[in-house]
């Protein structure tokens, strides 16, 4: 998804965990004269990556790590980096550490970029129109709705406890658990139509929930990620603000596979014109923005 976009040159990947997107571009034949800097705040994950350097796995000698938090400042020398990559990152520093800290993150990344150079952000999107309301309809025969807000102190027993609940009864116990510390509270009506029971709630509010149901092994953790933030018209207007030209290639997409998997059967969706409920497509699940200095 990315490959396309990648100039060749210092290439940075910040959040590399193990260093797997660093061991595909490495592979490139493109980039057999590059230099790749992974960046990873985890010792444990940045570890990983020396060891699989020192057992030679990337296809470049170039690659090069270093134990860095990119968050609270510049990780690579100003005017230096031809392409900075990131992925599934930028959603985490919003949902931990605020959206001063996310501001200032894209701040940074600008500076280090040589001219020309190129960010690639791959992560989670809010859809268009996201503070919209629409119906929501989810399963309730897969699974039980038995109570529902159970508090347990074992991770295991409360995957177990959520993966009994049906679709609906998950999202009952989403809206309790969802960002309560933060306080960001998900305002829904169940409303009755046609004898079938709906969900009338915010477009970026269902998104942010069928993007998240099916992560009960970690519950307690994606209950504090927050997704639906700015939609893609947003996110190409944040970059814009410090420099960035938006590279017309950018996009957002639904992830075909999580529609097959995850939302085919459990939730269809509706808005309701002229009295009558019409459905509508999934909402976008993820996006690719290229900005270039």
């Amino acid at each position: 998804e990315t490959l396309p976009y990648i100039k060749k040159g210092r290439i940075g990947d910040i959040g590399c965990a193990v260093g797997s997107w660093i061991k595909l571009a490495s592979n490139e034949d493109k980039f057999h004269e590059s230099d790749f800097y992974g960046i990873e705040v985890a010792r444990a994950l940045f570890d990983l990556c020396i060891q699989r350097k020192n057992n030679k796995e990337f296809g470049n000698p170039n690659v090069f790590f270093a134990q860095k938090n990119a968050v609270e400042g510049i990780v690579f020398q100003p005017n230096s980096i031809n392409t900075i990559h990131t992925s599934s990152l930028t959603h985490e520093i919003e949902s931990y550490g605020g959206r001063k800290n996310l501001l200032k993150f894209i701040k940074n990344r600008f500076a280090e970029l040589t001219m020309g150079g190129v960010w690639i952000n791959r992560d989670v999107v809010a859809p268009d129109n996201k503070e919209s309301y629409i119906y929501m309809k989810l399963n309730r025969l897969d699974g039980n709705e038995n109570d529902i807000n159970k508090i347990f102190n074992d991770r295991g027993q409360l995957k177990e406890h959520l993966d009994s609940l049906s679709t609906f009864g998950r999202f009952l116990r989403f809206a309790s658990d969802f960002r309560k510390d933060q306080q960001d509270r998900i305002d829904y009506k169940i409303e009755k139509i046609n004898d079938e029971e709906y969900i009338y709630i915010k477009l970026k509010d269902c998104s942010e929930f069928i993007s998240k149901k099916d992560y009960t092994d970690n519950w307690e953790s994606e209950m504090h990620e927050t997704f639906c933030f700015w939609d893609f018209n947003e996110w190409k207007s944040e970059l814009q603000k410090v420099g960035f030209k938006i590279d017309k290639r950018s996009y957002c997409f639904t992830n075909p596979w999580i529609v097959q998997n995850r939302f085919v059967g459990k939730v269809e969706l509706f808005r309701l014109q002229n009295g009558t409920l019409k459905p509508i497509d999934y909402p976008v699940t993820n996006m690719i923005l290229i900005g270039e200095k």
